[in-house]
């Protein structure tokens, strides 16, 4: 099978700690081209990695190659301009969440590729860890009954310690748009993409001025589903901690450790799977599917999942999450 071309543009820890691990090990796939604004760090990487062209033009970088798919992996006030204007050149574009700074933003990106027919598939790499694949197969076999709440959190040191990540004009936000959106993602992906209806929050600035770096929800769905949210850059725990408990009419599921518990009559039966990989495995594991997910879908062997649209509904509740915050009660959300 001819090997997919692949370009990489931004050379940051996603990059390196992430994505050029996987792909360079990937024999179906060549990583041709990679781009870059800081110099230093784009030789290094480039010769690291044996990526054979690297560059500081995206422009060039475009202009000089074919690529049978692009992954953008930069910040996220650069989003826009890079997906818009390498779907000129590529058709299938892989963008690291979050996928812009606000739904109007997301909306005018998928608007924008729609036009030029490039599919974009946002990292969203949660929904394909192991363990929260086996346990939403299980919901949709209705062994749990119908689920009706989601308890959800994750507690980490923030994913970047870079300037830009702290500057609400070009983060978008703190710990919100960085550890929110993906366990939002997970949660509304777990219970089959409910519209969501409202959502009650509350953002803490207990180290960080300028972004949040606490914060907690209380999402309903219009299917009559709760979600508990909270996350933290800040909070002080021995390590960090991701939680996902999700309770149904008949049975619950837990992740990290997985776990899932089925009531039958006055008993209660555990279900739980034999599951040995470790958090940190999972982790990693989430990624390389992701990839595989989305090299399979650019070669037409699968759909397309996590799409530009997708991530409109996700930003919808990412901007009524600030809103609520800021007017200090429950904000509705118009889908």
């Amino acid at each position: 099978m001819e090997r997919s071309r692949v370009g990489i543009i931004g050379a940051g820890a996603m990059a390196q700690i992430v994505h050029l691990p996987i792909l360079v090990k990937n024999n179906y796939i060549e990583v041709t081209a990679i781009c870059d604004i800081d110099k230093i760090k784009l030789s290094s990487v480039a010769e690291k990695f044996s990526i054979p062209q690297g560059y500081t033009s995206y422009e060039k970088f475009l202009e000089e190659n074919e690529f049978d798919a692009i992954f953008i992996l930069t910040p996220t006030n650069s989003h826009k301009e890079l997906v818009q204007k390498s779907s000129h050149y590529c058709k299938s574009i892989l963008v690291e969440k979050p996928i812009a700074r606000s739904a109007q933003e997301a909306k005018e990106i998928c608007n924008y590729t729609a036009k030029q027919k490039a599919n974009v598939m946002v990292g969203m790499n949660m929904r394909f860890r192991p363990d929260a694949m086996l346990l939403r197969s299980l919901i949709e076999s209705k062994e749990l009954g119908e689920p009706y709440l989601i308890r959800v959190g994750w507690f980490k040191p923030r994913s970047s310690l870079q300037n830009w990540f702290l500057k609400k004009a070009t983060s978008g936000g703190g710990v919100i748009i960085d550890l929110g959106i993906s366990v939002i993602d997970l949660a509304l992906w777990l219970l089959n993409y409910p519209l969501v209806e409202s959502i009650t929050a509350r953002g803490f600035n207990h180290a960080i001025t300028e972004v949040e770096d606490s914060a907690c929800a209380f999402i309903k769905t219009k299917d009559k589903q709760v979600i508990n949210l909270e996350v933290s850059w800040t909070l002080n725990f021995e390590n960090e901690m991701f939680y996902c408990n999700l309770f149904g009419t008949k049975g619950s599921g837990f992740l990290n450790p997985l776990r899932v518990f089925k009531s039958v009559r006055e008993d209660q039966l555990d279900l739980t799977p034999q599951f040995s990989r470790k958090g940190e495995n999972l982790f990693s594991k989430s990624f390389e599917n992701e990839i595989k997910h989305f090299l399979s879908a650019v070669r037409g062997l699968g759909p397309w999942v996590s799409t530009g649209e997708e991530a409109i509904s996700r930003m919808k509740v990412i901007d009524a999450f600030y809103k609520s915050i800021k007017l200090n009660k429950e904000v509705f959300i118009s889908n």
